[in-house]
């Protein structure tokens, strides 16, 4: 587990990379693949807090690594879950995925709109970021100036943007890079890679740069 900061911890080592906010009470951003509940949940506890704890579920895009065990968390903890409209209506399955498939991960209790500010741990920022998925957002929590990127941005082999094998549109996954990089974050978590804690957006800024 990696501390981003005092109330921002992120999981790696699970696939699809999620993330617990700490607050008054607990938020987490994307849940993993399938069978990952017990290690989030196991997480949570290292820190002192309990599946009581959490009461939202916020999602940045419907990937079955990020969406696989949301139905096992809402199960253990009755979290709320926020997703983009678009995401939405994927994991309702309402809608088809990136690869075309249609089917049903869980149910979405709060939609909202990128660019919506969610009243969540002080106020979240959603960012569009769509590309690797159609309705895919990042998230951008202001007070710690920390961005967590979802699968907009990767550091599996150093810092990228959307895997080219798994992007829904290339040019609007270029576009969410710069739209990232403007945000100048200190630290970014990813869905797939080790987090940069700290100096984040130079190495978004020459990142942005290098695409052209």
């Amino acid at each position: 587990m990696e501390k981003v900061s005092e109330s921002v911890h992120h999981l790696p080592e699970i696939v699809g990379g999620p993330t617990i906010l700490l607050g008054e009470t607990v938020t987490i951003v994307d849940t993993g693949i399938p069978g990952s509940d017990d290690a989030i949940i196991a997480a949570i506890e290292a820190l002192g807090r309990s599946s009581d704890d959490v009461r939202d579920i916020v999602i940045t895009h419907a990937d079955g690594d990020h969406v696989g065990s949301l139905a096992a968390l809402v199960a253990r903890t009755g979290a709320t879950v926020w997703a983009g409209t678009h995401e939405a209506d994927v994991i309702e399955g309402r809608a088809a995925g990136r690869g075309g498939d249609v089917q049903r991960s869980a149910s979405v209790d709060r939609r909202f709109g990128a660019g919506e500010t969610l009243p969540l741990h002080g106020g979240i920022e959603s960012v569009d970021t769509r590309g690797h998925t159609a309705g895919h957002v990042s998230l951008f929590l202001p007070g710690e100036r920390a961005l967590i990127a979802g699968d907009a941005l990767n550091n599996r082999n150093g810092l990228s943007g959307s895997a080219p094998e798994h992007t829904a549109d290339a040019s609007d996954a270029r576009a969410a890079v710069n739209t990232l990089a403007a945000l100048l974050p200190e630290s970014i978590v990813f869905g797939h890679g080790p987090s940069i804690i700290g100096g984040a957006a130079h190495e978004l800024e020459e990142l942005n740069r290098s695409l052209g």
